[in-house]
């Protein structure tokens, strides 16, 4: 009895940035990277991974240009490993090559810092100090 082989991924995460088109040969492909949270095995530190995603599929590429950094988003998709070889040495690295994706929750918008109180004096009151500093 033989095993189908599966390469299935399903991440849910925030996007580290806002994804980036580029025009290949081959076609369009916007490319992000999703910050996951690991599992917590002891209260303390949090730990994440940065997951390299790309899309060459029309649906997911539309809904794209909505995102921005900080948005929950869930994928589907594979597992790629990827060859170039800038002079002899040849480098790869993975990325999940999506095929379906979803907009779960947009991030909040950034909070503005609240403006400092600034001690102002009406003028009047100004002049009055400094003819008293001036005697």
């Amino acid at each position: 009895m033989t095993c189908p082989h599966v390469n299935d991924v399903t991440l849910l995460g925030k996007l580290a940035e806002d994804p980036v088109r580029r025009a290949l040969p081959s076609g369009l492909v916007v490319a992000w990277r999703l910050i996951v949270d690991r599992p917590r095995k002891s209260p303390g530190r949090r730990v994440v991974d940065a997951l390299a995603c790309a899309t060459y599929e029309p649906a997911v590429i539309d809904q794209t240009p909505t995102w921005r950094t900080g948005d929950l988003i869930e994928v589907h998709g594979s597992l790629r490993r990827r060859f170039w070889r800038p002079d002899e040495l040849g480098i790869g690295r993975y990325e999940v090559e999506v095929y379906e994706a979803t907009l779960v929750a947009v991030a909040p918008a950034p909070s503005r810092p609240q403006p400092t109180r600034s001690r102002h004096i009406p003028n009047q009151r100004r002049q009055a100090i400094a003819r008293g500093a001036s005697r």
